[in-house]
């Protein structure tokens, strides 16, 4: 019975209170999610493999849509217009977007005979994202925040960009991996320099509270590229690509869900 208690008082402070009080991450729920994301992400990978899909960049901006809808669905939560559920928060809220989009890569390969299969998924992805984007824009307070990601974005991605021009390097076709995670230091940016917000994950608010918010620029880039650096050896092209809609996925979600509380002012 002790020990029944004493593992209830563990979930009860590491994973349910925080999402009940909205108190943001700690240690142990971080490992906890990491790990689940680490375990689904190669399960993803298993099944994708078997159903014969061809991992690419048309697939991977083809699963565009169904990323702006989860992070848009979490906005949407924090600003009440959703129910707070366990499906549409973490890390129940990555399993919600995955069971959808098997759902429609169903549908895309029931069809792909006489369809393009990627563009079946684009097209059913931005019809869930697209009833999202309205919600959001008809619960906009402002639009000060849009126009500070974007000016953001433009200077830290236009002299990368001239960069990967001048010198051929493993980055080039993959900046829109950097652009993705330069968008979600962005918004963090934004939303705490700006408006008072703050930093629910556990060493991002570590390192923000001992350098200040542009610290996410310099640690989101080197990531990305030292990802880039590793994955460069991968042989297998599938495992390869996937491991860029993984480090995509973590850079669209969390900064769409960014900007669209930061215009709502949730």
């Amino acid at each position: 019975m002790q020990i029944y208690l004493g593992i209830m008082d563990i979930i009860e402070k590491y994973y349910l209170d925080p999402i009940r009080y909205g108190t943001g991450y700690n240690v142990v729920n971080t490992l906890t999610y990491a790990v689940i994301l680490i375990i689904a992400a190669a399960l993803l990978l298993k099944l994708i493999e078997k159903l014969k899909i061809k991992i690419d960049k048309k697939f991977i901006f083809a699963l565009f849509p169904f990323m702006i809808f989860g992070g848009t669905a979490r906005a949407l939560v924090d600003g009440e217009i959703f129910p707070h559920t366990p499906l549409l928060i973490t890390p129940g809220i990555y399993f919600t977007v995955a069971i959808l989009t098997l759902s429609c890569m169903s549908v895309g390969l029931f069809l792909r005979r006489k369809y393009d299969f990627n563009k079946i998924l684009l097209f059913s992805g931005s019809i869930f994202a697209g009833v999202n984007i309205i919600l959001v824009v008809i619960n906009i307070e402002t639009i000060k925040p849009l126009l500070i990601t974007l000016g953001l974005i433009l200077i830290i991605m236009v002299p990368i960009y001239l960069f990967t021009l001048k010198f051929e390097t493993f980055l080039n076709g993959n900046l829109y991996l950097i652009a993705a995670h330069v968008f979600d230091a962005s918004t963090t940016f934004t939303g705490i320099y700006f408006y008072n917000y703050w930093e629910q994950h556990v060493l991002p608010s570590f390192l923000i509270g001992v350098t200040g918010a542009w610290i996410m620029f310099p640690i989101k880039i080197f990531i990305v590229i030292l990802a880039l650096y590793i994955a460069k050896d991968v042989e297998d092209e599938n495992t390869k690509n996937f491991l860029k809609l993984v480090i995509f996925v973590l850079g669209i979600g969390p900064g769409t869900r960014n900007l669209s509380r930061i215009v709502m002012g949730v």
